[in-house]
């Protein structure tokens, strides 16, 4: 096990397109024997983040470390790490074994010790069976197991993973997930994995470092990153569906505050909001002080929004809205609804007697809301 720290990391391609950074300015500490997922849509950066900690690619500015040593100058090769790709890359020519043990060879271990490793290995990832094939012969998630396999036998002090479920169809990518967790849990070693899929994200890390253009967005627990998002694209970013957004402003009337919608979000076009205003629960009252009347945005979750006999809340705010979309989703179903110029979508349970056009009445769970500053996107 080894800690990971970044301190104040750059890198910018040369020739690139776009003058922009790939990352800039990123500063991160990874615990020893931490599970650190890095999420971010495409071209965010959490790939190169990953090559530079590995040493495939050289940091402009900033400094690396691993086990308390820079490594900034350190090649990949004597950097102690082991890099799960997302195309597997297995040596073709090479039967399982010969994959497991390739890494081993190249470091003069004595054969007994390669041979005890990789039968370890080969057991714990249920490869037995297959160690005299050739990656051709295997399946997708067996080759995934192979390429994960290739860096337990090394123990290194860090794994690297980039995206390396990506390839697999959807039930061989949620056993895959699993079997991940449950060998950090068993080796307690230091992780890094790279991931664009929240799912993914949320499952695995016992923190998420969320990413956008480059720059860290926020650092936490999946649950806290869920239920208190740091910005709007960490609000937007996290959670299917979506949370719902709607631009407004907060008044104070006789001590009563109020969120006063006049957009939607996903259709910003003003002055077509019909909702009524919101009556605020007191928790808000500080975060607001020094922004009554200007202009907020509101997030709810669509579990938030409740079904008249499922008002959790006691207050009187109602929405009335019509079914754009029905998706049944088996324990649930999502319900894409139109308020007016406001856009929501709503989880509910699957009760099956939801049809397009209906009109319903939906009771806004307000305690669970968030406020953002509709200027700098940051959460009030």
């Amino acid at each position: 096990m080894a800690s990971v720290i970044l301190d104040q990391i750059s890198k910018t391609y040369s020739g690139a397109p776009s003058s922009r950074p790939a990352v800039h300015g990123v500063s991160l500490a990874i615990a020893a024997g931490e599970f650190m997922v890095l999420v971010g849509p495409s071209g965010c950066g959490k790939s190169t983040l990953l090559r530079l900690i590995a040493g495939l690619e050289t940091a402009d500015a900033g400094t690396i470390s691993i086990a308390g040593r820079v490594v900034n100058t350190v090649p990949p090769k004597d950097r102690d790490l082991a890099m799960v790709f997302q195309n597997y890359a297995l040596y073709p020519h090479l039967t399982v074994f010969e994959n497991l043990a390739f890494g081993l060879k190249l470091r003069h271990l004595p054969k007994e010790e390669i041979v005890g490793r990789v039968r370890v290995v080969a057991t714990q990832l249920g490869l037995d069976d297959v160690l005299d094939r050739l990656p051709k012969a295997l399946s997708g998630g067996q080759r995934q197991r192979v390429a994960v396999g290739r860096a337990m036998v090394r123990q290194p002090k860090v794994f690297l993973f980039d995206e390396p479920l990506s390839n697999l169809d959807a039930q061989l990518r949620t056993a895959t997930r699993a079997e991940i967790s449950r060998l950090h849990a068993r080796l307690a070693a230091t992780m890094i994995y790279v991931t664009h899929d929240q799912v993914e994200a949320m499952t695995m890390g016992d923190r998420i470092c969320v990413m956008n253009a480059g720059a860290i967005m926020q650092v936490a627990s999946p649950a806290e990153l869920y239920q208190a998002p740091a910005n709007l694209f960490v609000a937007s970013f996290m959670g299917a569906p979506p949370m719902n957004f709607i631009a407004g402003r907060v008044e104070k009337t006789c001590s009563v505050l109020s969120f006063v919608p006049t957009s939607s979000v996903a259709e910003p076009r003003p002055d077509t909001a019909t909702l009524p205003p919101f009556r605020l629960p007191s928790v808000f009252a500080a975060r607001v002080a020094n922004h009554l009347g200007k202009p907020v945005i509101f997030g709810l979750r669509p579990e938030h929004l409740d079904l008249p006999d499922q008002d959790r809340n006691g207050e009187n705010a109602a929405i009335n809205a019509q079914i754009e979309l029905v998706e049944p989703m088996g324990a649930d179903t999502h319900l894409h609804l139109r308020a007016g110029g406001i856009l929501l979508i709503a989880r509910v349970p699957p009760s099956g007697g939801h049809r397009l056009g209906q009109r319903i009445t939906l009771q806004p769970n307000l305690t669970r809301g968030h406020l953002f500053d509709a200027a700098t996107g940051l959460a009030l």
